[in-house]
């Protein structure tokens, strides 16, 4: 049963919708109109692109090149000593190396740290580099 006090709503038709569409193409094709630009998704930007190589070449730096310097460099200068014994040995608990944070299943041992430190790294080159090109263009 229809309620009776609902107001009747018009319908749209065929022809206003053709009226619309004929006036939209009118304003776009007057002399003074600007022109419409369609614009397209694609799936790599010119972006993504830079700070991801940015990152591949940063990581890929710390892990085959760094890496082993850095860990011959860390190796030689031990744990930290007070009156000739390390803190552990002194009584310090809490200055036994967390074990948990330098666990990997990497071969070189490139740990959470190492991954989260050179894509920063990688992250900041990729945005000074596209800094520069914006700047360039402006010019």
């Amino acid at each position: 049963m229809a309620c009776l006090g609902a107001p009747v709503l018009p319908m749209r038709t065929q022809q206003t919708f053709r009226s619309k569409v004929q006036k939209s193409l009118a304003v776009r094709s007057a002399p003074g109109a600007v022109a419409f630009r369609r614009s397209t998704a694609t799936a790599l930007s010119d972006v993504q692109l830079v700070i991801s190589g940015c990152n591949g070449l940063a990581l890929a730096l710390g892990r085959f090149v760094f890496l082993p310097s850095i860990r011959e460099k860390t190796g030689m200068q031990g744990p930290g000593v007070q009156n000739g014994e390390s803190h552990f040995a002194a009584g310090d608990s809490r200055a036994e190396e967390a074990a948990s944070v330098f666990a990997t299943n990497d071969p070189a041992g490139f740990t959470i740290v190492d991954l989260l430190m050179w894509g920063s790294i990688g992250h900041a080159v990729g945005y000074v580099a596209l800094a520069t090109q914006s700047f360039n263009e402006l010019l």
